[in-house]
């Protein structure tokens, strides 16, 4: 039986799950240091593919067609990627299909996938990369206190080692940056809570889980740890610190994953909502992402 893509995407994040990779942290390509892109376009990948192309050393990407528009070809024995993306069928009063997005009273979307090739496997072409951030350990970070002032959420530091979200009082709780190992993991960690804050029923309106045990609070942890990843590598930051046991901690995702193969879809998606809502009065420019439309395959 055919797979569908929701399982493709599924199996191919649980085969970096097994083999002890963690897909949402430190995720983005060091060569670069920057999130994955189309290289032609300059586009950065979203949702799903963000993660899957992190994975590799080189941030750049392309397709076969863009690499011989440019005059390039793909090395012998080269493997490509898959690039997932949502394709639109739309239907108009009448119930009959239209191209036409503003005729459309029904639309309905279609997971699909086309594929690219990892700048290294392509030869021909001139590469050119930007300059690294340089951050220093310790210390707070101008560029994320702007993008977390412009959120306006309420930061506290109530006496606790604690991090957390209130989702009854709607604020955020944080020790101090001096209690954490360095200042990348102090942002990494406000950006996890950040990702719970989105989900407030004045901004996003998230389902709150009731309990630890829910179903819904796996989706909505895997959803902060998404969008933490987002804002980390929008902003620069190494979030490869992970806390507690390592081999348990992915072990959980992996069953979670197992017992929903759409899971991972729905959350990529809504910690893209999530980081387009927290990053939304920023002063810096944010990269339009893909993930939306066949017309990315160019």
């Amino acid at each position: 039986m055919k797979k569908s893509v929701f399982e493709i995407a599924t199996e191919r994040m649980l085969t970096l799950l097994e083999s002890g990779t963690n897909p949402w942290r430190k995720t983005w390509s060091t060569s670069a240091n920057q999130p994955p892109m189309n290289y032609a376009n300059k586009r950065i990948y979203s949702g799903i593919n963000f993660f899957l192309l992190s994975m590799f050393e080189n941030s750049y990407w392309m397709t076969y067609k863009q690499i011989v528009q440019r005059n390039g070809h793909v090395k012998k024995g080269a493997k490509s990627e898959i690039v997932f993306y949502w394709l639109w069928t739309y239907f108009d009063a009448n119930g009959k299909r239209t191209k036409n997005e503003n005729e459309a009273v029904k639309k309905i979307p279609n997971l699909r996938y086309y594929r690219v090739f990892n700048a290294p496997d392509i030869e021909g072409i001139e590469f050119k990369y930007p300059d690294p951030p340089q951050l220093k350990p310790n210390e707070k970070y101008h560029h994320c206190e702007q993008l977390i002032e412009s959120t306006g959420a309420l930061i506290k530091h109530i006496n606790s080692n604690q991090p957390y979200y209130n989702f009854v009082k709607d604020f955020i709780n944080m020790p101090t940056i001096g209690s954490f190992d360095n200042s990348d993991f102090y942002y990494s960690t406000l950006f996890h809570e950040l990702g719970h804050w989105t989900g407030h029923q004045s901004r996003l309106n998230r389902e709150v889980p009731n309990h630890y045990a829910d179903e819904k609070y796996s989706k909505e942890e895997l959803v902060a740890e998404m969008t933490s990843a987002f804002s980390c590598a929008e902003m620069g930051i190494d979030n490869n610190d992970l806390t507690g046991n390592q081999a348990a901690y992915l072990q959980g995702w992996i069953k979670a994953l197992k017992g929903d193969t759409k899971l991972i879809i729905t959350a990529a998606s809504a910690a893209q909502k999530a980081f387009n809502f927290i990053a939304a009065n920023f002063s810096k420019p944010i990269q339009k992402p893909i993930l939306e439309t066949a017309a990315t395959n160019t």
